[in-house]
C-alpha cells in the first residue's frame, strides 16, 4: 500500500510506539509519533489518505530503528558537515541516529497539543568535534488564518535545539515528507518569490521539464522518479508573505486535490545566516527554501518528496548554541478549483499550471 489512512496507521503502529491523536471537532486529526518525535499522519477529514508520506512498512521500520518513517521531522544543517562521513568529497552519506530517529519521549499531551524531547549527540564530520545537547518539539493544533470552508488540519511547531558549544554555525531544519502519485500523477511544489527569481539546483542541474519559473513564483515536479533538489535564495524570497512553500497533488484514487503549506517567519533572511551549502556549487550561493524529489527503488511502492525550510541560525546563550523557531503546517482537501483558490490565498499565485 503506497498511501495510508488513519485506521491503517493506528493498526500498524499500535504495538511499536506511542501515538498521540490530536483531534478537531470536524473530524480532522493529526497523529504524533513518539518514535521519531514528529507528526506522522496528517488527515484533513475523516476518510482520506495522509497528506504526509508514511513508510508503507512502518511497523518494521520502527522495529529496526529505521529513520525513514515519514512525517515531518527536525534536522540540523549544514548537511555537508553532519551527514557525510567524507565531507570534503561529499561521500558516504549517513543520518546521525541521535538526530533521527533520536530517542524522543512524550513529556506532556492534551487533546490539542503535545511536547516531545530527546537528548542529542552529534559530530561535526569536518572538524571531528562532538557536541551534546537536547531537542524539544512542541506541537499544537491551530485554526486556519483565513476561513476557506474546506476540510483542513493545522499544526504549530515550536522547535528548540541546544548544544553545549558556543558560536556554532548551525541552522535548524524542518522537512515534511510528501506523497506523490509517481510519473503518472506527479505533484507540484509552489514557492512564491520576488520577480525574476533565480532558483538553485543542489545536487545537479534540474531539467526544464521539472522546473517552471513564473513572474512571482517557482514550480517543481514531485514524481519520485529521479533525484533532484531545488533551493530558493533569500534574495528571491517574498518575505511579505508568511507562507513560504506549498504542495498540490491530485489525491490517489480520488477526484479531490490535496494542498500542504508551510508558514514561518523564523527563517534566514540573508546568505550570511544560512550554512547549508549545495553539493554541486559549495562555494556559491545558498538556498533557504528547499524541495527534494527522491527516486523510488521499487517503483510500484512509491517513495516521497519533501518540502523544507532552513530555520533560524543558532545563537549563543549562556555559553551554549541554541536554535529556536516557530513554524506552521496546514493541510487541505477539496476540489481542484477550491484548492487553487486556497493556493492563491496563501501564496498569492494565480492559476498555476500544475505538473
Amino acid at each position: 500500500m503506497n498511501y495510508l489512512n488513519k485506521k491503517y496507521l493506528l493498526s500498524a503502529v499500535k504495538d511499536c510506539t506511542t501515538l498521540i491523536e490530536l483531534n478537531n471537532s470536524d473530524g480532522s486529526s493529526i497523529i504524533i509519533s513518539e518514535y521519531g518525535g514528529r507528526p506522522l499522519g496528517f488527515f484533513p477529514k475523516k476518510d482520506c489518505y495522509s497528506l504526509l508520506w508514511i513508510n508503507p512498512d512502518i511497523k518494521n521500520a520502527i522495529k529496526t530503528r529505521n529513520r525513514s518513517i515519514g512525517g515531518e521531522r527536525y534536522w540540523i544543517s549544514p548537511e555537508r558537515d553532519y551527514f557525510y562521513k567524507k565531507p570534503e568529497t561529499w561521500e558516504e552519506w549517513f543520518c546521525p541516529e541521535s538526530l533521527d530517529p533520536a530517542n524522543y519521549e512524550i513529556k506532556s499531551s492534551s487533546s490539542d497539543s503535545c511536547v516531545v524531547s530527546s537528548k542529542l549527540s552529534i559530530v561535526n564530520q569536518t572538524t571531528k568535534d562532538k557536541y551534546e545537547g537536547k531537542i524539544t518539539r512542541k506541537f499544537k493544533l491551530i485554526k486556519e488564518p483565513t476561513p476557506t470552508g474546506l476540510n483542513y488540519c493545522g499544526i504549530e511547531f515550536l522547535d528548540e535545539c541546544v548544544l553545549n558549544k558556543k558560536n556554532l554555525k548551525i541552522n535548524g531544519w524542518t522537512l515534511a515528507n510528501i506523497i506523490s502519485g509517481g510519473p503518472d500523477n506527479p505533484g507540484t511544489v509552489l514557492i512564491p518569490t520576488k520577480p525574476n527569481p533565480k532558483p538553485l539546483s543542489y545536487f545537479r542541474i534540474i531539467p526544464d521539464d521539472r522546473l517552471k519559473i513564473g513572474e512571482n513564483h517557482v514550480e517543481f515536479k514531485i514524481d519520485v522518479d529521479d533525484i533532484y533538489k531545488l533551493a530558493i535564495r533569500p534574495e528571491d524570497i517574498d518575505f511579505t508573505k508568511p507562507a513560504k512553500i506549498g504542495y498540490v497533488l491530485k489525491m490517489p484514487e480520488s477526484e479531490e486535490y490535496g494542498f500542504l503549506v508551510k508558514i514561518s517567519e523564523d527563517i534566514p533572511k540573508s546568505q550570511s545566516e544560512c550554512f547549508d551549502v549545495a553539493r554541486d556549487h559549495p562555494d556559491s550561493e545558498i538556498g533557504i527554501i528547499q524541495s527534494y524529489n527522491s527516486e523510488s527503488p521499487d517503483k510500484p511502492l512509491l517513495k516521497y518528496g519533501e518540502i523544507e525550510l532552513q530555520l533560524n541560525p543558532f545563537k549563543t546563550i549562556d555559553g551554549n548554541s541554541q536554535g529556536f523557531a516557530k513554524h506552521q503546517l496546514f493541510g487541505y482537501i477539496g476540489s481542484k478549483e477550491e484548492i487553487l483558490n486556497t493556493v492563491e490565498k496563501y501564496l498569492g499565485i494565480k492559476e498555476p499550471i500544475l505538473f
